[in-house]
């Protein structure tokens, strides 16, 4: 009996290191992915600082500032396997902030956030890779540019999180989309496997970029940083 009841220990102990590795295997996959944001928003936003620059200095100025306040938030938000979608809701309030400088009139903002989901937690940086997109190949080269419609709602069990805009058609030349959308779905599919898609295409007038999850089945705990999430 000893020997049965040590052999069934020995195997529990074999399976709880097998899930703690499988765990720190998923939780360094979503690091890397999420390190893959930093770098790249920063580079669109420069190519569009070097816009102002020549333009405005004094726009370009203040832009500067506001790239500065996005990716300290995104390097925060970065800490994080979860975080309330308000913290991302001021992600893209920052990123837009930004790009209002460059754009001026032709970016039109109208915010559709049902109430009381910014305390529903989610995988951070959902939004702000498809709200850039839609500035990117729809608003921007669009001579009078576009609106831009973000929308948060609860369907059944589900939380859409949507982004449409009334700029240049979708045409998806890159097959699958660029880096921050394949990025996008990357995290998805670890975080949430079958209970969560992404899709884009035409709608109305203009593209519907749409997430469709199911909150509570993110499986991740907090990290434990030093500092909170949002400034």
């Amino acid at each position: 009996m000893m020997l049965v009841g040590g052999l069934v220990a020995a195997r529990a102990h074999s399976d709880e290191l097998r899930l703690a590795s499988e765990a720190e295997a998923l939780f360094a996959r979503n690091r890397l992915l999420q390190s893959q944001i930093h770098p790249h928003v920063l580079f669109n936003a420069l190519n569009g600082l070097a816009e102002l620059v020549h333009k405005s200095p004094k726009a370009a100025e203040r832009a500067i500032q506001h790239l500065s306040d996005l990716l300290r938030r995104i390097m925060r938000a970065s800490e994080f396997m979860r975080l309330p979608l308000g913290e991302e809701r001021k992600i893209v309030a920052d990123f837009l902030a930004l790009e209002a400088i460059r754009l001026g009139d032709r970016l039109r903002v109208v915010w559709e956030w049902e109430d009381g989901l910014d305390a529903i937690e989610v995988p951070p940086l959902l939004l702000q890779p498809l709200v850039e997109n839609a500035i990117k190949h729809g608003i921007a080269p669009s001579i009078p540019g576009g609106d831009l419609i973000l929308r948060a709602r609860t369907q059944d069990d589900h939380i859409l999180l949507e982004v449409w805009n009334s700029g240049i058609p979708f045409c998806d030349r890159e097959g699958g989309g660029g880096l921050g959308v394949k990025n996008l779905c990357s995290r998805l599919s670890l975080h949430f496997g079958a209970g969560a898609s992404f899709t884009i295409g035409p709608s109305g007038e203009g593209t519907l970029a749409s997430i469709r999850l199911e909150a509570n089945r993110v499986e991740y705990a907090h990290e434990a940083p030093k500092r909170p999430g949002g400034r």
